[in-house]
């Protein structure tokens, strides 16, 4: 069900603010398939925006707030994530596939959605700039060290000492040997 809808009809020229709450139920929904989860020792957060007419376009500027959860991309430990996201987007009547599908979208384009009806649901969008928050490579720290190797699973540090070259590859040996050489 939707979380987040603007009547059409309440929005003038001048504008409207409106204030939302981001709770542990949506956000355990929105976030269901994604690498996010909401930080459950957190309070939950907020969006906060103002929507005004532009014409036949409603045009939305808000605020997202939100602490989640992410995986370290090294250690695989959860990493708290304070989300705090601008919002912006021109909304258009009309259905949802009425862009053809060939065509080159500016910068601009990119700002816009459409709306059906009578009202404006917000939830996928609210829902998009939360995960598009999220770093491609999260990290709990930059020194973070990553996963500890056992010493059982490590390999002998004498396989890497430069011992004896398996013979298979003594003919690339041969053929470094001459390259360099015809370097000097």
């Amino acid at each position: 069900m939707a979380e987040f809808v603007l009547k059409v009809q309440d929005i003038d020229d001048r504008g409207r603010d409106y204030e939302f709450p981001l709770t542990a139920d949506w956000l355990d929904s929105a976030l269901g398939e994604t690498p996010l989860r909401r930080n459950p020792a957190a309070p939950e957060g907020s969006f906060h925006l103002h929507a005004q007419r532009n014409g036949q376009e409603i045009l939305v500027r808000g605020q997202l707030q939100a602490e989640l959860l992410v995986e370290c991309s090294r250690c695989l430990g959860d990493t708290a994530m304070h989300v705090h996201a601008p919002l912006t987007a021109l909304l258009s009547s009309g259905p949802e596939n009425a862009d053809p599908e060939d065509v080159e979208l500016s910068e601009q384009d990119l700002d816009r959605a459409r709306f059906v009806g009578n009202e404006v649901i917000l939830d996928e969008l609210v829902r998009e700039h939360l995960v598009l928050e999220c770093p491609m490579q999260p990290l709990c720290s930059e020194e973070c060290p990553g996963i500890p190797i056992p010493n059982h699973v490590r390999p002998p540090t004498d396989d890497f000492d430069g011992g004896a070259l398996d013979p298979r590859l003594a003919p690339l040996q041969q053929l470094r040997g001459k390259l360099s050489g015809n370097k000097e």
